[in-house]
């Protein structure tokens, strides 16, 4: 194939939820396929550990996500957030002419956002598919916010969702909010990375014994100061591992795993429980290895729900008090959790390949109409 039948993909810098998802997508693609993904160059290094093929890394910021207030990820400030998604929408929008140029000079295929909307505008007006793979959109996790801040924040939220309804297609990935308001819904179901149980290989690198309990930890990769981390070191016969360490210094039962040599998924896959914010991918990662979930709530933040739904019908999610986390008053839920025999996803788990698929017919078919001129 030419390198007119590249693919691009345009990835939030908001939460690795969006790489790892994205990422399962692209470890789809065939290698003779270029790909190019665009996202903020802090996150170059972390594709570095995740990606299976080859692909081309270039700087791009077009949205914001969500700001939390300082040391409390579980919380979104809602005027922090939209004043600041203004201002970043404004200057990409600013800039569109220039990412159109550059998808028509390239000879780009398709495009595929996660969950970014203002490249969906420069695909559209480049004459390319422009795919929208997401279980929210950040209109609707800005739309609550600003029914309480007043008209320019509703004009904010207005334009965004304006920028999403170019999309050509929405891969709707579950577990999801309806999102109704966008047009040619492809209901693909989980999109996740599938973890390996490797867990005789991890409890020998770590020195613990079958009769000891795993528990993957993941608060995020900033991790959170404020948290009551000297009572994990109380808990007897239980073992904690994630990829950061505790902000206080070592910890006999909290081990740090290097992030190149395992996933999250993986890390899910081998451990007897996960105790982590709910976000997309680790909702996920947990329902595809029926590995039981603890996870506290999220205010303000209208993915939490769905997330908090699904986890709850699945039968292995264990929802803990803001309190009880802060404090990392784990004992009963994790009493309960070890208990669990969670059965599988309320959803389909191959969505990668569902995605995957839909871009190479793109691709196709695009050839084939070169070929015929």
């Amino acid at each position: 194939m030419t390198s007119s039948s590249g693919l691009t993909f345009y990835v939030t810098s908001h939460g690795f939820g969006h790489l790892n998802r994205s990422v399962a997508v692209i470890n789809r693609i065939p290698p003779e396929i270029p790909v190019t993904i665009r996202s903020d160059p802090s996150l170059f290094a972390h594709w570095g550990e995740r990606l299976q093929r080859p692909a081309r890394l270039e700087p791009h910021a077009s949205d914001l996500g969500a700001l939390n207030p300082p040391g409390d990820s579980a919380r979104t400030d809602g005027p922090g957030t939209l004043a600041k998604a203004a201002e970043v929408h404004r200057r990409a929008m600013n800039m569109i002419d220039d990412e159109t140029a550059k998808l028509r000079d390239e000879g780009t295929a398709a495009i595929l956002c996660d969950a970014t909307p203002v490249p969906l505008v420069a695909a559209r007006r480049a004459g390319i598919p422009g795919f929208l793979l997401a279980n929210f959109t950040w209109a609707d996790i800005y739309q609550p916010h600003a029914k309480k801040l007043g008209p320019d924040a509703g004009q904010t939220v207005r334009e965004i969702r304006a920028a999403y309804r170019h999309a050509s297609t929405l891969f709707r990935a579950e577990p999801a909010l309806k999102m109704a308001w966008l047009p040619n819904v492809v209901e693909v179901g989980m999109v996740v990375s599938s973890g390996v149980d490797r867990r005789a290989e991890l409890r020998a690198k770590l020195g613990i014994t079958s009769s000891e309990k795993l528990v993957y930890f993941y608060i995020g990769r900033y991790g959170q100061a404020n948290l009551g981390w000297e009572r994990l070191e109380r808990l007897d016969g239980v073992h904690f591992v994630g990829f950061h360490s505790a902000p206080s210094g070592p910890m006999a039962n909290l081990h740090v795993i290097n992030p190149t040599e395992w996933t999250g998924a993986d890390l899910a896959a081998s451990s007897d429980a996960m105790v982590a914010k709910a976000g997309y991918g680790t909702a996920c990662e947990a329902m595809v290895a029926r590995v039981p979930f603890i996870y506290p709530p999220r205010t303000g933040f209208a993915e939490h729900r769905v997330l908090d739904k699904a986890l709850r019908n699945w039968g292995g999610g264990i929802p803990i008090s803001s309190r009880d986390f802060a404090a990392l008053r784990l004992e009963k839920h994790l009493k309960k959790a070890f208990g669990l025999r969670p059965g599988p996803p309320p959803f389909p788990s191959d969505g990668a390949s569902r995605v995957a698929n839909h871009l190479l017919e793109v691709i196709r078919a695009r050839e084939r109409t070169v070929g015929d001129i």
